[in-house]
């Protein structure tokens, strides 16, 4: 029993449990080493996908040398864009530019925006820089491209008339003495004139003039500085003041006034440099009401009348007439160094015929097949409104390029460029692009 007691006691398999203690943690080592190994392994990885990181942003670096061809294309854009308004480019007008700039950073609720008052005719809408212009029988508004309103003005004219040139805008009173002269957010001058207003005019770098009539059925006009200084006078010895224009400086200007000698109408052209006191040029075109004048950049001066238009170059002075070949005037636009006139045989529909001078020749004849209310031009693209319908047209070849509707109610268009256009309906303004 002792023999057996004592071979119990040194039985191996009770000292052998360590052993098996031993054997079982070999698992919990290996474990434990792939945990410790986990981290690194993790460790690895990221620093891998930073690499790999910085290495795409590597590849989505532009070159420096894109960058230089960013700054001299936005500087060469820039310095046209100087040239072309050198004549406007005045500290105030740059001030007003930057105030308008900042006004119109916000956004409005898109198009169509009702308009502010009741009626708005279609001499009385425009655009410059994008902004759209309208004069109401009670309002002045500025809108920008979002719809947002940068401008609101009321005004006490029965009869208000719109005149524009580089954002510069002369509104007033006709037949009565109010107006005032706006650039953006700035209202340059206001005031009642001497006498009842029949004509005005401005120009790009902020004068303006004031065509008035006078005693004994003759009509004078007055030239003004933009901060409301008199400049310059004329009395008209007979006539009644039809239309005012002036060149993009205001040192030069050009009025039609008309009378009757002999039973017959007469409308006189009369040129003037408001350095000297008597006009530099005259012109008389019979059986022809002169209703407009324009004075472009490069120094066309162009008159339209309801039989014909005038054309002259400012060097030379010398008139000469356009017949519409007894066709009457359904519409015209007076701008871009051009006058596109509409004329029709027939007096309230059938088609129209576009007539595109550029002060020396007729650069082309645009046959549209319906009658044309409105024109506006916009690069090379003039824009008809035609029974209710946007057509744009290349205005050196007539070729139709697009058409779009614009509206039963459309009365008015102004382009913004040669495939987008603001819409005057008679309740609201839309915008609209052509596809």
């Amino acid at each position: 029993m002792k023999q057996g007691k004592h071979q119990r006691e040194k039985e191996p398999p009770k000292k052998e449990k360590p052993k098996k203690k031993g054997k079982q943690p070999a698992p919990k080592i290996i474990q434990l080493k792939d945990f410790q190994e986990e981290p690194r392994a993790e460790l690895a990885y990221e620093g891998e996908e930073e690499e790999a990181e910085k290495e795409q942003l590597k590849k989505l670096k532009v070159p420096k040398a894109v960058y230089q061809v960013g700054v001299i294309l936005l500087v060469a854009i820039l310095g046209l864009a100087i040239w072309l308004n050198r004549g406007s480019l005045t500290p105030d007008n740059i001030v007003s530019w930057l105030k308008l700039q900042v006004m119109g950073a916000g956004i409005g609720d898109g198009f169509p925006v009702p308009i502010t008052g009741g009626e708005v005719m279609s001499r009385n809408f425009a655009q410059s820089g994008g902004v759209a212009a309208v004069l109401s029988d009670t309002s002045f508004t500025l809108l920008n491209s979002t719809g947002q309103t940068l401008v609101s003005l009321r005004h006490g004219f029965s009869s208000p008339v719109l005149r524009g040139a580089n954002g510069n805008y002369l509104l007033y009173h006709l037949d009565g003495g109010g107006y005032f002269l706006q650039n953006g957010a700035d209202t340059l001058a206001e005031g009642t004139a001497p006498n009842d207003i029949l004509a005005g005019a401005v120009s790009g770098n902020g004068r303006y003039a004031l065509g008035m009539q006078g005693g004994g059925g003759a009509s004078y006009f007055q030239v003004y500085l933009k901060n409301g200084t008199l400049q310059y006078e004329y009395q008209f010895s007979k006539g009644y003041l039809t239309a005012l224009a002036l060149n993009a400086d205001g040192t030069y200007g050009a009025s039609c006034t008309v009378y009757s000698e002999g039973g017959e109408m007469v409308s006189k052209v009369t040129v003037f440099y408001f350095g000297s006191p008597e006009p530099i040029a005259e012109y008389e075109s019979r059986g022809n009401l002169l209703l407009d004048l324009y004075w472009s950049d490069n120094g066309k001066l162009f008159a339209v009348g309801d039989t014909a238009a005038l054309v002259a170059d400012s060097a030379s002075l010398e008139f000469r007439e356009q017949s519409y070949e007894g066709r009457q005037l359904t519409a015209y636009c007076l701008m871009g160094n051009r006058a596109f006139l509409s004329v029709s045989a027939y007096e309230y529909s059938g088609s129209s015929i576009i007539l595109v001078l550029d002060g020396e020749r007729e650069i082309t004849r645009i046959t549209a097949e319906n009658r044309v209310e409105a024109l506006s031009a916009a690069g090379g693209t003039i824009g008809a409104l035609e029974g209710g319908n946007l057509v744009l047209y290349d205005y050196t070849t007539g070729m139709r390029q697009a058409e779009v509707f614009a509206g039963a109610d459309a009365k008015g268009i102004a382009l913004l460029n040669e495939r987008a256009a603001y819409i005057l309906g008679i309740s609201e303004i839309r915008a609209l692009e052509a596809e």
